[in-house]
């Protein structure tokens, strides 16, 4: 096996190499951090063969996650009073999450430099913006350096909302776990409560997770309305709605439809002009 030394992304201590499996068929040492349980492959130079196709096919879960995850960001919102803000999707793939918070009366914007955004067009942010929160949905697992990103979205954000499967405990064989996907190699760091904990206390934050796959980092204390959704995200879909009737919250989708014409309109105008340009 390698015998490198690296740092863990989470916490720095240095990682031991515990096995080598294939990554789209080539043998990989896979390292764990002994003081924080994350795993991690050190050196993945696949990754820009990985992301041919930024959106595996094999990930047939797309539409339930985000439906899960539209309602557990509404909820977390509101209960925290961020309803008012602007919020961001990093990572966002197709748009689908940030069109379907829009359309709950969440003001949500999207940003991907992989993927085409599909259903969000014209609403595009930026990561160096004022965001209430900003949704991490299935993105950490996929990050070489995930304490660099969490340290940039707390300079930006009141929350930062992560959807990212942890590590089982106990595990047998890790090679065995389905969250690894190594013939598809896009997962590259695999988190537990601890490895959470260290980022977040390296950026100044502090986290609550339900400890299987969602997981909120913080600039302050969490009400406990927001801890039990978190906890418990059956409660989610019963906050949303609720506070969602206390801030009187219309959907965007008007609004959106309005600002998709008036960018068409324009379009159109442009076009126009350029067709006359060439006649002349």
């Amino acid at each position: 096996m390698n015998a490198m030394k690296y740092p863990c992304r989470a916490c720095g201590h240095e990682l031991e190499c515990v096995v080598r499996l294939p990554v789209r068929r080539v043998p990989t040492d896979l390292y764990r951090c002994e003081r924080c349980g994350l795993y991690e492959f050190p050196e993945p130079d696949w990754l820009d063969a990985a992301y041919a196709d930024p959106i595996a096919a094999i990930d047939v879960g797309i539409l339930t996650r985000s439906l899960y995850a539209a309602r557990v960001t509404e909820a977390v919102v509101r209960a925290e009073k961020l309803g008012r803000r602007r919020h961001l999707d990093y990572g966002g793939g197709y748009g689908l999450l940030t069109r379907q918070l829009r359309d709950r009366g969440i003001d949500m914007y999207h940003q991907d430099p992989l993927a085409e955004n599909l259903f969000a067009q014209t609403f595009e942010g930026e990561i160096e913006g004022d965001y209430g929160a900003v949704t991490l949905i299935e993105v950490l697992e996929h990050l070489s350096d995930p304490l660099e990103l969490i340290e940039t979205l707390s300079r930006h954000a009141e929350l930062i909302i992560v959807s990212t499967v942890l590590v089982p405990d106990p595990i047998e064989d890790i090679t065995d776990w389905w969250y690894l996907i190594p013939d598809l190699g896009q997962h590259i760091t695999f988190y537990t409560p601890a490895a959470l904990t260290a980022i977040a206390d390296r950026v100044g934050m502090q986290v609550v997770t339900n400890g299987l796959n969602l997981h909120v980092f913080s600039r302050r204390p969490l009400s406990r309305t927001s801890e039990r959704v978190i906890k418990d995200v059956r409660y989610a879909r019963f906050v949303a709605r609720a506070l969602r009737m206390r801030d009187r919250a219309k959907p965007l989708t008007d609004v959106d439809a309005e600002s998709a014409l008036a960018t068409l309109s324009q379009e159109t105008a442009n076009t126009q002009v350029d067709v006359q340009r060439d006649e002349v």
